[in-house]
Order: structure tokens, then sequence, then C-alpha cells
């Protein structure tokens, strides 16, 4: 019996981005979609829209007040006219293994307060999104993460481990509220024993299970790495480089703690005069071309967005084997940098995914491979038109 497919029926968007409303109509095979057009369209707006009905910030990680459309974006070049961004919504109908939902979200007042609705009813607790839909992404700015900022690996690393560990985000918040507090206790000179003392333990606590979260996600998608998904796709080894996460690959998790308290308390002095401090807060991964031995930073951008992809894949396998789930997949650009081989062989996988693909990109004919398989719109001017595509 075939698994019943995740996705969205249809999409329904009202002063979002660019888009001061948008109904759109998806093919209830939930076929891959397709949105190509120039660039500004409004096509990454569309993916946006969709990553914001689960749980998070969406793609972009746009602050909430950002994302209501300007309803008259001349008077911005007038200094006088304070414009305030108007309310804005997503809803959409989703349909997954257990059935159909209506869900919906947006804010009412233009402010960081985001509202939910599942079904009608008003929901407080973004986790009840998860339970319905997941997403995972790929977005331009990624193609390079090898290469970049540390943080955004940190990021990316942190998201695929929430689809396994709901608590993953509640701990980072803990851990860097307390972080925060711990450092300015430190460089404003308040040496309070006992105050630094218990953000220490805190520290330690949330930091270590925040590490090994970290190091169970990798060893949970390590089956899907290593069977990468065609012999033209590179496999990618993942190394943890974190100081906790290392240390917790040879001893226990308390001894661990325990420790880490104790560096915590032995650097304070330096840290006050203005030294860093190592720990989940700048943890890293390095991914290595296993058919190379190359580090990725060093591979080309083709090679990399490869990698890439392939972590992805393997993080979405592992959660349909784990948790019978299978989020949605959001491809900005996706064929960018990819050769049409690979193009073809990612093009036949997401095709047998049991889940829905989104897709943008700027030349339709990196995707006429997919013609009798996905739904097409061209995107211009934040207005979508069905394509036919033979």
């Amino acid at each position: 019996m075939m698994r019943a497919k995740t996705g969205l029926l249809n999409l329904r968007l009202t002063n979002f981005r660019s888009y001061a409303y948008l109904n759109l109509t998806l093919d209830d095979s939930l076929v891959p979609i397709v949105l190509t057009g120039h660039n500004g369209a409004g096509k990454t707006n569309v993916l946006e829209a969709v990553s914001f009905l689960t749980m998070g910030k969406g793609l972009r990680s746009a602050r909430l007040s950002d994302v209501g459309k300007r309803s008259n974006p001349e008077s911005l070049l007038n200094a006088d006219v304070i414009q305030l961004p108007e309310r804005w919504s997503v809803s959409a109908q989703v349909q997954n293994k257990d059935g159909v939902y209506q869900i919906g979200t947006g804010t009412i007042d233009g402010s960081e307060r985001r509202q939910i609705r599942i079904d009608g009813k008003n929901i407080a607790k973004q986790s009840e999104l998860g339970r319905i839909l997941r997403c995972l992404w790929l977005t331009p700015a990624q193609d390079r993460l090898f290469c970049g900022d540390p943080q955004a690996r940190r990021r990316f690393l942190d998201r695929l481990v929430q689809a396994f560990d709901a608590s993953h985000a509640t701990r980072l918040t803990e851990y860097n509220t307390a972080f925060k507090q711990w450092s300015c206790l430190l460089r404003e000179g308040r040496f309070d024993d006992g105050w630094l003392s218990g953000l220490e333990k805190q520290m330690a606590g949330t930091g270590v299970a925040i590490a090994a979260s970290r190091i169970d996600v990798i060893e949970r998608i390590g089956h899907y790495l290593a069977h990468p998904i065609a012999d033209s796709f590179p496999t990618p080894d993942v190394v943890l480089t974190g100081i906790v996460e290392q240390n917790l690959l040879s001893k226990n998790a308390l001894s661990v703690e325990e420790e880490f308290a104790t560096h915590l308390k032995k650097s304070r002095k330096n840290y006050a005069d203005g030294g860093s401090i190592s720990g989940p807060h700048t943890a890293d991964f390095k991914v290595i071309h296993a058919q190379k031995g190359m580090d990725a930073a060093l591979c080309s951008t083709g090679e990399q967005k490869a990698l890439l992809l392939s972590i992805i894949l393997a993080e979405m396998k592992t959660q349909m084997q784990e948790q019978g789930i299978c989020p949605l997949l959001l491809l900005d650009e996706v064929a960018a940098h990819l050769d049409s081989r690979r193009r073809h062989i990612l093009f036949d996988v997401l095709s047998d995914m049991p889940t829905q693909v989104w897709m943008t990109g700027t030349d339709m004919e990196n995707f006429t491979y997919l013609s009798n398989r996905a739904q097409f719109f061209d995107v211009q001017e934040s207005n979508l038109s069905l394509q036919n595509v033979a």
C-alpha cells in the first residue's frame, strides 16, 4: 500500500511580502511544484510563506513585523511618513498521513506576536504545527554553507536536530539566555560567585544536552549519509568539532557537564578581560567529501551543493523511517550549480518522495525533465499563472 503523501492542497497569502493576496490551488496528487520567473518576481516569498506553516521563523529567519506587505512603497521616500507594516496571514489546507487539516498563521497588529490556528481553533504552541507539517529547505545563501560563518552552520544543524528533539529549541534559548547573563556580569566586573556559579551550572547542564542531541542526530542520519542517492552524488562525512561535543564521544555526560562548569569558572577572569570562551555556542561541524577525502570547503560550488542536498535527503529519509513523517522540501534556485546529470537524478529522487517538493528557478528549461511530473507556475511581479509544460 502506497504511503499517503504530505503536502498542501491550496495556499492563501494576505499582505505577505510582495503579495497583497494570493489564492493558489494545487494538484491534489501533490506532485512537485515548480515556480519560475526573473529575479525579484516573488518566487522565494512563496517558499517563505510555506515555511511559516511550520515551527520557527521561516527560511529567512525574519522578524514577523518585517514580513507584512507595505501598502505604499513610495511613501518610504518621504522621511516625514511613518509607515507601519500591515497584518499578514498565511493559510493552507494540508494533507498528511492522518488526514486533511486547515492551518494558518500570521499577525494581527504588525508586531512580533504570531497567531496560529488549526481547524479553526487558536493554538498557543508552535509545536502543534510540527505535528501536522514539517519543512526542510535549501536557499542560495546556503550554497556556500561550508565556507561561511560557523553560526549559519550551527543554525542549519540545530534545525535538523529539532525534527527529532522538540525540546532542543527550548534548551538553546535557555543556554543563550544564561550565557548572556553570565557574559554581562563578567564584562561589568560583577564577580558574584553565587550568581555566576548558578549560571555556569545551568549552562553546563543545557549545553551538554544540546551537544548530545547534535551527536545523536548525526549518528541517526549516518546510515543514509553513507549511501548517497547515486554514484554521481558525493558521500558526506560529518564531524562535529565543538569542545563539548568532542568530549561526549569519549566520556559520560555527567563528567562532561562537571568539566564544562569548571572550565567556565576558571575562564571568568580571562573572559572579563575580553577573552573568548568555547562551548555549544561556538560549536561547528566539518563535512568531508568521502570519495575525494577533501574538506567540503575546498570543493567546487556544485560539489558543495550536492553534499548539502545529500545531508538534507538523509534527514528526510531518517524522519520517514523513524517517525513516519516526510517533511516538505523547499528548494530555492535548486538548479544553480548542478549539472544536468545531477539535476535529473535529483528530480527522479524527489518525484518518488512521499511529500510535496517546491522548487524555484529563473530558467524553466532547467526543469523540463519534470514536464509530466510537476505543476508549473510562471511568476511575474508577484502574480502566478499555471503553465502547461509538455
